[in-house]
């Protein structure tokens, strides 16, 4: 069981939800919802949205039944102070995730003990990111930003607002954080350090940061909560159409 692994590694589990179509497959998908959940769903008013909405929360379902013999169906979850669902069987509260979702794809992070969060981009033509950039960057952030042009500027920005958005993920406080005091360092895809502003109570020794290139399209980021100020190796499992089955990503 995949439980065992998670001491050492943390798992990142993606699926393209425009990927799911059968049909006995997205009953199956709806079977596994909470009455909540499937009420929720009810309510978007766009199919797209409500197809990604139900994939994706069936992914989170499937994904931890990897860890414990339980089935999708029997998960239940509680929300922090800020809304952040969290595992709530009895004795597996340890076990930690985060799900991100958006065009074209869905991502489940899977942590033990370790706080935990992840944002997933698609990286498009974005009006108004320089704007964005001034309001959510650092200042040193926004000056890189405003230099840059056409792809590279594209990169730069969604790759800074995906550390960001896993970031604030993780601390579970979401969109409250006063995101333009963070800046990030990134000297690759897993060397990333981030900078606090002096108010901001946080140490950069506590986290460890990754960027994936997910396709052509699309980019996530991981953000993970270090107890003792260690890395730890982020395997990527790919979910097959059927959201029981799954190739490991080397």
């Amino acid at each position: 069981m995949l439980f065992d692994k998670l001491g050492r590694e943390a798992h990142l589990w993606i699926v393209r939800p425009e990927s799911i179509t059968e049909g006995m497959t997205l009953a199956a998908c709806m079977d596994t919802l909470s009455d909540q959940e499937q009420q929720r769903y009810r309510r978007f008013l766009f199919e797209k949205d409500r197809h990604r909405y139900l994939v994706s929360h069936a992914l989170v379902r499937n994904v931890l039944s990897n860890y414990a013999e339980i089935a999708p169906a029997a998960w239940s979850f509680s929300e922090s102070g800020h809304g952040r669902p969290e595992v709530a069987n009895p004795g597996l509260s340890d076990i930690r995730f985060n799900l991100s979702h958006t065009s074209g794809l869905a991502a489940c992070l899977v942590t033990y003990v370790r706080d935990c969060g992840v944002d997933v981009e698609r990286v498009h033509t974005r009006y108004g990111a320089v704007g964005v950039a001034k309001r959510m960057f650092s200042s040193a952030e926004v000056e890189d930003v405003q230099r840059l042009e056409g792809r590279d500027q594209l990169n730069y920005f969604f790759t800074r607002w995906t550390l960001r958005e896993a970031y604030t993920k993780a601390l579970g406080t979401g969109i409250t954080f006063p995101t333009h005091k963070l800046n990030f360092i990134i000297r690759s895809a897993t060397d990333i350090d981030i900078e606090f502003q002096a108010e901001i109570e946080d140490n950069r020794k506590n986290w460890q940061f990754a960027i994936f290139s997910l396709g052509d399209e699309h980019i996530a980021a991981a953000a993970i909560k270090r107890p003792d100020q260690n890395d730890i190796k982020i395997v990527i499992h790919n979910m097959n159409e059927d959201l029981t089955s799954y190739s490991t990503q080397t």
